[in-house]
């Protein structure tokens, strides 16, 4: 006989508006310093750091906007997949939702915005 845990679930375990929104916009920037290392925009930074550490280090969301232009949509479509293939299955929907957005996306600001009422209910704060 198995045995379920029957407590109904509170509110805490699930992800406010303002939480989902800070998750998202913390993971984007991850996102961006990702794509912007990984198209090689660091070599004609301005930014002294992201030469020595030949990544990106100063504002990735910029940096990408500005010179996606020059990157082939097939290179970037090929980058977003390498990112998708190293996502583990267990990421929570915030990261997910970022790292499922294209890198000519960041240009806009308004594309891959999500707004609270696009989130449906449930989200869980954890990724399981």
């Amino acid at each position: 006989m198995s045995t379920r845990n029957s407590k109904a679930s509170s509110l805490e375990t699930y992800l406010t508006h303002q939480e989902f929104r800070a998750r998202l916009d913390a993971e984007k920037m991850r996102v961006a310093r990702r794509y912007s290392t990984l198209f090689r925009f660091w070599e004609n930074c301005r930014v002294k750091p992201c030469r020595r550490q030949r990544a990106c280090e100063g504002e990735p969301i910029r940096c990408l906007s500005s010179c996606i232009a020059r990157v082939p949509r097939d290179r970037q479509f090929a980058a977003r997949q390498l990112l998708l293939q190293a996502t583990p299955r267990n990421i929570a929907a915030p990261e997910r939702a970022a790292r499922e957005l294209m890198p000519n996306t960041f240009a806009d600001p308004s594309w891959g915005a999500i707004k609270p009422q696009d989130i449906p209910p449930g989200w869980r704060r954890s990724g399981r």
